[in-house]
């Protein structure tokens, strides 16, 4: 016993001394227990000596939760922790980083690819020197690198957790690791491929030669006094019939106004006719009397003009008893009721290289956005994309037809050549001539530096020669040659522009420029400067600053301009729109002009809802015409009811009581609250081969509920159901509930958009699920009794997968060998069957089968057998 005793005590001894020297790891220490060289109680107080000694650590390694290693090594250096970097990035699948002169590293972390620099001498996150790291911050060992624990956690752990009593570590990282990173970019494929698998069936109006449209009622009566004529109230009515309907395979719209017994614009328009531009033929109201102009157009529409005097104005089609609002930076800044179709604003807010929205009120009580930008592209073109601009009216006065017409091809993505033709009428020598001239234009737009530009020439040239003898000229002189040049420098933009004449045009040449600085949204600096050269007049000089600030304020929205120009007095402007309002926004409008001596002001308060009540309040005030004090308010009630009035300073009123209704002439009794809208035809049926179309012999299924928006039906017993009054140019999802059991609509999503007004035919395809049906056959081979086959039955999994090999359904057969599978539609699938049993060693059937509508018994059902070694596919004929 002494002899056993002392050569423990010599172990012992020996053992701290390793311990001491540092050579002795925790696995050293453990073999020895293991082996029983040393006592439970010796390893005990050993190991707890070991853990607060120098030296190198395994431990079991575990990030968010998830095993990923159970010999991660750590070294303990002067009770520091240093984590290895490179067995770190193994066990997390990083790759993202590199290491330069074997000591400096540089990587990137999860999908915002923050950026951290490591060195010896310090660590740099995103670009910002975030601390300095001392000499012994890292440890290169065994082409291994190690960091010390703090800068380890700052880098890239949101949370630590170590037991050094069972040596396990607990790492949960601040950033998005490559695993989880890759989980997300599958999921996203999955959607995709969803998306991808999606049918989708659209179904828009059948251009019909003539259908029954849409008839909007409108009838006033108006009340009106003027103080120079007494004060007594004089007794007048008004009233117009608005038309909207399919007609030549179009959309025909007019008004009729009963009060004057004449029409005013008469329009046939087929909408998107070829890339977004529309055709609109028309006869149209030329002022006064039953003068009439017809005319036609197609062009694509930009949802802006630009005017004479470079004032931009937004005019859009919208559907006819549509409410809009302006919006600016998220704020109404304007308010307009639709005429015709047509909604128009002309506010001082309106400038070049701005962004805006129309928001739509339909009567309908849907909500649509539009967005506008009035951005200078000087009609430029992609490659092979072709724009077109014709424009051809009659002339009342002259009897003759004016002609306006462009055309851009992008020849490159960078070069966009434009042609023009124009014929039109001008007085000479007493009576109306044609001027004929045509245009050539060349855009070319490229980067110099980084930095956008655009350059322009213009070449313009008259056909015809007629000599003006009033005048004394020829209009053989009535050429021009134009260049623009722009180019973008950050937020600085310069433009350019040289425009020479002949010598028909009184002025001769005219040069200008401007530079545009935004420092920031919402701040424009605008200088321009222009010099017009005469042919018989002195030159002249114009230059004018100009600033404007928009600023908002939660529900607030201020907008300043200040202009001073060399020819003209100073102008202010400081407008304010509040929203914060639940139904209503508020406009208050100031301006001053002739240095600040002319002032006027309005308050406006509109309605930002169109469900029942519709209003605009409005009171103005001009310091310069004293009497201008007016008041004016609009009410529009329930799309019915309409009330107008109008009061100014000296007495002067006027009131409108009427009625606007809207009225299916189809079905006069449904309520229809947009002339602009469409009927919407649903035919639900059985698609029994599966294709998508309606075909001979195919049933037509009843009782299929069918939604747009918060509308609803349920088709009959003909499989037919009607919406009305659903509004064009609005794409909808078809939404159905299949009521009876076993039929779905499969991966066919279906949406309508309509174009006119006529009806609208969807069809919805409904798929019955099909059963798949196999029986298992035993080969006689085998020998097995009906017991033995009933336990091999039970032995074969049945597994159906689509052509992805995703698992949809399993199955065993039962005692007879029979099993279905059902819930399947009409395509291909893997077939898989395998034995699970240890008897045999029978190879899987991988097999790829077609479902069927057309004769389910013959192919729907399959038949199997089973060999001692493999599995056959027979196909019976049932």
């Amino acid at each position: 016993m002494r002899l056993g005793k002392l050569i423990s005590f010599l172990f012992f001894c020996i053992i701290n001394i390793f311990i001491y020297s540092n050579d002795l790891e925790e696995t050293d220490l453990k073999k020895l227990y293991e082996d029983g060289l040393i006592t439970k109680e010796d390893y005990e107080i050993l190991s707890d000596n070991l853990q607060h000694s120098d030296g190198e650590y395994l431990y079991e390694l575990r990030i968010n939760g998830e095993l990923k290693s159970k010999i991660y090594k750590i070294i303990l250096k002067n009770r520091k922790k240093y984590f290895p970097l490179k067995e770190f990035f193994k066990n997390i699948n990083f790759v993202n980083y590199s290491i330069q002169d074997k000591e400096r590293i540089t990587l990137y972390l999860g999908d915002t690819l923050k950026e951290v620099r490591l060195s010896p001498t310090e660590l740099k996150i995103d670009g910002e020197k975030t601390k300095e790291l001392q000499s012994e911050a890292l440890i290169y060992k065994d082409n291994e690198i190690y960091l010390e624990e703090e800068f380890f956690k700052d880098i890239f752990l949101k949370n630590i957790k170590i037991d050094n009593d069972s040596y396990k570590m607990y790492m949960y990282l601040s950033f998005l690791s490559p695993d989880s990173i890759a989980v997300r970019i599958q999921r996203t494929k999955e959607e995709l491929e969803e998306n991808n698998n999606e049918n989708i069936l659209s179904y828009t109006n059948n251009p019909k030669l003539f259908e029954l449209g849409y008839l909007r009622t409108q009838f006033n009566q108006i009340f009106t006094k003027n103080k120079t004529e007494g004060d007594k109230f004089k007794k007048d009515w008004e009233s117009t019939l608005e038309y909207q309907g399919a007609a030549l395979y179009g959309q025909l719209t007019t008004t009729y106004d009963i009060r004057n017994q004449q029409f005013e614009d008469v329009t046939l328009r087929y909408n998107d006719i070829w890339e977004s531009h529309t055709l609109e033929l028309g006869s149209y109201s030329a002022g006064s009397g039953e003068a009439r102009e017809w005319g036609l157009s197609f062009k694509k529409d930009k949802g802006y003009i630009i005017t004479s005097n470079k004032t931009y104005v937004i005019k859009e089609n919208v559907p006819i008893g549509s409410r809009v609002e302006l919006l600016y930076m998220g704020f109404p800044i304007d308010v307009k009721d639709s005429e015709n179709g047509v909604v128009e604003f002309q506010n001082s807010e309106i400038r070049s290289d701005r962004e805006y929205l129309l928001k739509i009120y339909e009567p309908s009580g849907k909500i649509e956005f539009r967005k506008i930008n009035t951005a200078s592209d000087y009609n430029q073109q992609n490659k092979g994309q072709i724009e077109y601009n014709i424009d051809i009216k009659e002339d009342d006065e002259s009897g003759k037809v004016r002609t306006d017409s462009k055309i851009y091809y992008g020849l490159t993505n960078n070069i966009t050549t434009g042609l023009g033709y124009k014929r039109e009428l001008e007085r000479i020598n007493d009576k109306y001539e044609y001027l004929e001239s045509g245009k050539f234009e060349v855009i070319y737009n490229n980067f110099l530096f980084n930095y956008p530009y655009v350059l322009v020439a213009e070449e313009g040239r008259v056909f015809n020669s007629i000599y003006d003898e009033q005048n004394r000229r020829d209009t053989k002189d009535k050429n021009f040659h134009i260049f623009k040049g722009q180019i973008d420098i950050d937020k600085i933009r310069l433009k350019a522009e040289n425009e020479n004449k002949d010598r028909y045009y009184s002025d001769k040449r005219k040069n200008s420029y401007s530079i545009e600085y935004r420092p920031f949204n919402g701040l424009e600096f605008e200088y321009e400067h222009e010099k017009k050269e005469y042919y018989k007049e002195s030159a002249e000089r114009d230059s004018k600053f100009t600033t404007t600030y928009s600023k908002s304020f939660k529900n607030i929205l201020i907008s300043t301009e200040y202009e001073k120009s060399l020819r003209e007095e100073d102008k202010y402007t400081l407008n304010m729109y509040y929203s914060g309002f639940r139904t209503f926004t508020t406009r208050w409008e100031n301006k001053w002009e002739n240095n600040g001596k002319d002032f006027e002001t309005a308050l406006t308060v509109f309605s930002s809802s169109n469900r029942i009540l519709d209003y605009t309040v409005e009171a103005r005030y001009s310091e310069k015409d004293k009497d201008m004090i007016t008041f004016r308010f609009n009410l529009k009630y329930d799309n019915w009811f309409n009330f107008d009035s109008f009061v100014d300073k000296k007495g002067n009123q006027e009131y409108k009581i009427g009625i606007d209704r809207i009225t299916d002439l189809k079905n006069p009794r449904e309520k229809i609250e947009n002339i602009d809208s469409s009927r919407v035809k649903v035919i639900t049926f059985i698609d029994l081969n599966n294709n998508n179309t309606l075909d001979d012999g195919e049933p037509k299924i009843d009782n299929v509920k069918v939604k747009i928006g918060n509308k609803e039906i349920t088709t009959n017993k003909k499989g037919e159901g009607i919406f009305y009054g659903i509004p064009n140019h609005v794409t909808y999802n078809l939404n159905p509930t299949i009521r009876k059991p076993s039929f779905v609509i499969g991966n066919n999503k279906i949406k309508i958009k309509g174009r006119t007004s006529s009806t609208l035919t969807a069809y919805i395809p409904v798929k019955p699920l099909l059963t798949l049906t196999g029986i298992i056959n035993i080969d006689s081979s085998l020998n097995k009794t009906q017991k033995e086959k009933m336990l091999m039955y039970s032995e074969l999994l049945i597994k159906v997968k689509d052509l992805d090999g995703k698992v949809l359904d399993m199955s065993i057969p039962d005692e007879t060998g029979i099993f279905e599978i059902s819930g399947l539609l009409p395509k291909k699938y893997y077939l898989e069957v395998s034995y699970l049993g240890v008897t045999y060693k029978i190879g899987k059937l991988d097999e790829v089968i077609q479902l069927s509508y057309l004769e389910p018994v013959k192919n729907n059902l399959f038949a199997f057998n089973v060999f001692n070694d493999s599995i056959y596919l027979d196909k019976k004929e049932f």
